[in-house]
């Protein structure tokens, strides 16, 4: 019978011929070389080999695929491949951008002298005050010129400068038009501004914009806005001129007793309100403050009534004056002979 002192020395024989096998093929402890036959010793015929439990087995095999794994592949390898690929392909990015910045100048020039891009037409459309020959004369833009080399968001600051555009928008239409759709602004009434060397009278538009003065021989047949002292800022003018802009709008449907020929002036007036004016009769119609469209239909209704026929009462030419803000729903008509 094996006594349990001669299974320890046994162990400590096994244990000492494998470290001295290792020595020899100089593997380090814990690998073995890809393809390597395992060294085998022998064993005394006395000697039995040790037995191991079911989970020291798996433990042993799980311990052994593991060391499999390290020896077929390098972790410090693939640690380090991972940045350097990373810098090589972001170095080509930046190359390739800086060449590309740099030769973009060279290339659009060269492009730009291909016959297929020179410019055979120029649409422009919206104009009224301005010509399409103005426009093409402001903008610079020739015929025969290089679509790709021009600019539209350039083309439409420089429009946008001219006092009469409002708006203007430039397309290419590709390989060889030029297409320039402009907005002009509409006159709805004349101011007086103050200019070096005196005053002026200048367009006004829907929005209380004032947009471009008036030239010699431009159109006068608008009615004028007086009461303001030239100097008054964008926003200022605009907040003052609200109530005559928004009167005008009603005049504008042209009702025979208040067509908007016959409307001469609107004064406006910070504490007073508004005093409107006709072409044919110089008496003064004070509207105030607030309520515009109320009074507008008050007064056409008045006016009707003072244009009849003589005969019938006080005409329009007996009138004096005209307060729509006499009361409230009243409206006062004063007679020329009453004081």
């Amino acid at each position: 019978m094996v006594s349990l002192k001669g299974v320890v020395n046994a162990l400590k024989n096994i244990g000492s011929l494998f470290r001295l096998q290792k020595k020899k093929r100089k593997v380090p402890s814990g690998a073995m070389s890809r393809g390597a036959v395992p060294a085998f010793t022998s064993m005394s015929a006395n000697q039995e080999p040790k037995r191991l439990s079911m989970a020291a087995r798996i433990k042993s095999w799980f311990q052994r695929s593991a060391r499999r794994k390290d020896l077929n592949r390098s972790p410090v390898v693939v640690a380090r491949s991972t940045p350097k690929r990373l810098i090589l392909v972001l170095s080509v990015v930046i190359v390739v951008l800086s060449l590309a910045f740099l030769a973009y100048g060279p290339i659009v020039r060269a492009v730009a002298d291909i016959k297929f891009f020179k410019i055979r037409e120029i649409s422009i459309t919206g104009c009224r005050v301005t010509t399409p020959a103005l426009l093409r004369e402001l903008a610079g833009v020739r015929y025969q010129a290089s679509l790709l080399a021009l600019s539209p968001d350039h083309i439409e600051a420089i429009l946008r400068m001219h006092p009469w555009i409002a708006k203007a928008e430039v397309k290419r239409d590709w390989p060889d038009v030029l297409i320039v759709t402009i907005q002009e602004y509409a006159p709805e009434a004349l101011v007086v501004r103050e200019v070096s060397g005196g005053s002026q009278f200048f367009y006004l538009d829907k929005s209380g914009v004032v947009f471009a003065p008036v030239e010699p021989g431009g159109e006068l047949d608008f009615p004028v806005v007086t009461g303001l002292t030239g100097k008054e800022d964008a926003e200022t003018l605009r907040k003052a001129t609200t109530e005559a802009l928004a009167l005008l709008k009603l005049v504008r449907q042209n009702n025979p007793n208040l067509p908007l020929q016959n409307l001469s002036e609107m004064h406006v007036d910070q504490d007073a309100g508004m005093t409107i004016y006709l072409a044919d009769y110089p008496f003064p119609i004070y509207f105030g403050k607030g309520e515009i469209r109320t009074k507008y239909s008050r007064l056409k209704r008045v006016l009707e009534v003072l244009y009849k026929e003589a005969g019938q009462g006080m005409t329009i030419a007996d009138v004096a004056y005209i307060r729509m803000d006499y009361l409230e729903n009243k409206v006062l008509v004063a007679h020329s002979g009453s004081g």
